[in-house]
């Protein structure tokens, strides 16, 4: 078992727990996701980096008749994933080496490619897996302290977001912002004053309030712009 793949495997048993669960970002980004997707003709859907199956499990409930699959670096998270989607089909797999030998109507990528040391060889493995889609969401704008505690190793520029991603072979079709201004910059810069940084393990009760409450306030963001971005791009047809 590699570093990276002990980091994580702690970061989901000890740090992220609750946060995934309860946590505004994740619960509005998990709804935007869900609602984006079903936009979409697809059937079968690849989410690389699932974690603990969070947007699986969403898409299952949302819509049943998907065939979902699941990979991740983390042993513990696809146990936790196994739990909570029992139908999607679950494997251990490090995007920047490897892909899944099929595609998929819709390779989804969540908040993965930030932690990423070879971004590029793991945009192109999406692409690779991708027949029609590929959706990726991740942070840009200025990196806060506590994302190096959690393994951010960039945030992107639209730019540089596009330019991997047509280097990957693909065509992008939209790119857009989330969180402006409740989350970013508000809450995303004043979280960093406190001495414990943003919550980290199981949320008491005081901390879900505070989540619940930020969750409705975050539905006030200006649409489409914010630092958490989402690219929706397809495969040129060189790639297919």
């Amino acid at each position: 078992m590699s570093v990276e793949t002990n980091t994580y495997d702690r970061l989901w048993a000890d740090t992220w727990g609750d946060q995934q669960y309860y946590g505004p970002v994740h619960r509005c980004q998990n709804k935007a996701l869900v609602k984006l997707i079903a936009k979409l003709d697809v059937r079968t859907v690849l989410d690389v980096g699932c974690g603990a199956g969070d947007n699986l499990a969403a898409l299952a409930q949302a819509m049943p008749h998907l065939i979902l699959t699941g990979t991740d670096v983390s042993r513990e998270a696809l146990a936790l994933a196994a739990r909570r989607v029992p139908k999607a089909r679950l494997s251990c797999l490090d995007a920047q080496k490897e892909k899944l030998d099929e595609r998929f109507d819709l390779v989804l990528c969540n908040q993965v490619v930030e932690h990423l040391i070879d971004d590029t060889a793991a945009f192109r493995n999406l692409a690779r897996m991708a027949k029609s889609w590929v959706l990726v969401a991740t942070m840009r704008g200025h990196m806060r302290r506590s994302e190096l505690t959690i393994g951010h190793i960039r945030n992107y520029s639209d730019f540089e977001l596009r330019a991997k991603a047509e280097n990957a072979g693909l065509e992008v079709v939209d790119i857009f912002g989330w969180g402006f201004p409740f989350y970013s910059p508000l809450y995303r810069t004043a979280i960093e004053w406190l001495p414990s940084g943003p919550p980290e393990g199981k949320f008491g009760i005081i901390q879900k309030s505070i989540a619940n409450f930020l969750y409705h306030l975050y539905a006030l963001n200006i649409p489409r712009h914010g630092d958490v971005v989402t690219m929706l791009a397809r495969p040129r047809e060189s790639t297919v």
